[in-house]
């Protein structure tokens, strides 16, 4: 019992080490300049050690992204969920966001350029992976504004479009911090975010 649980343990470890190779490779040559072997080298792997992760390049390519992408997601939450007040869950919910990107800039700089996407051979199952993915974030996110609809502190009925609102008012802020050299503190702009979003949501106080 403790041998097999070791072996999941290295295992699991192996895949996180090639994983994690793989995206300071992928993010300095893109997609298509990256071979497989020189993922193995850098990891430290024989190339054939490799295949016993991952069926192919295309294969490892989208579980980095897709698991990058729910450990974004995963983080956010906690953040959020650590929070009883409503207005400190939409803070938690922008700076932990933010936090995750400046502390995974090479991913995500990669990610927003990358030619990877439009391959063929992987653009329908990781668009599906992803479309799931921020179709679900932006149910949490709206899960938060009911809240604070219930509690009389946003406009009412309007939460999925709040939620959509949101996300794409963060998604804008990090793609110009990160195509512009990522200048400044990206955590820095939270409170820019957050009192943007608040002006057009709040309930208007009598």
């Amino acid at each position: 019992m403790e041998k097999a649980k070791r072996k999941e343990k290295e295992f699991i470890a192996r895949r996180q080490e090639i994983l994690d190779e793989a995206e300071i490779i992928f993010a300095a040559k893109g997609f298509h300049a990256t071979t497989m072997a020189e993922i193995a080298q850098g990891a430290g792997f024989a190339i054939g050690t490799l295949y016993q992760f991952f069926k192919g390049k295309e294969d490892l390519y989208v579980s980095m992204v897709t698991e990058k992408l729910q450990l974004m997601y995963q983080e956010i939450r906690g953040a959020v969920q650590a929070k009883e007040d409503t207005l400190q869950k939409v803070d938690a919910l922008v700076r932990t966001y933010f936090l995750f990107v400046e502390n995974n800039a090479g991913f995500c700089t990669f990610f927003v350029r990358s030619d990877g996407a439009t391959l063929p051979d992987v653009s329908n199952a990781l668009r599906e992976e992803m479309i799931d993915a921020y179709l679900g974030q932006i149910q949490f996110i709206a899960g938060i504004i009911s809240k604070g609809i219930e509690e009389g502190i946003f406009q009412p009925e309007k939460e999925r479009d709040y939620a959509f609102a949101l996300s794409g008012i963060i998604r804008g802020i990090i793609f110009d911090w990160l195509v512009g050299a990522q200048k400044g503190s990206l955590t820095g702009k939270t409170e820019l975010v957050t009192d943007i979003f608040l002006r057009g949501v709040l309930q208007a106080k009598n």
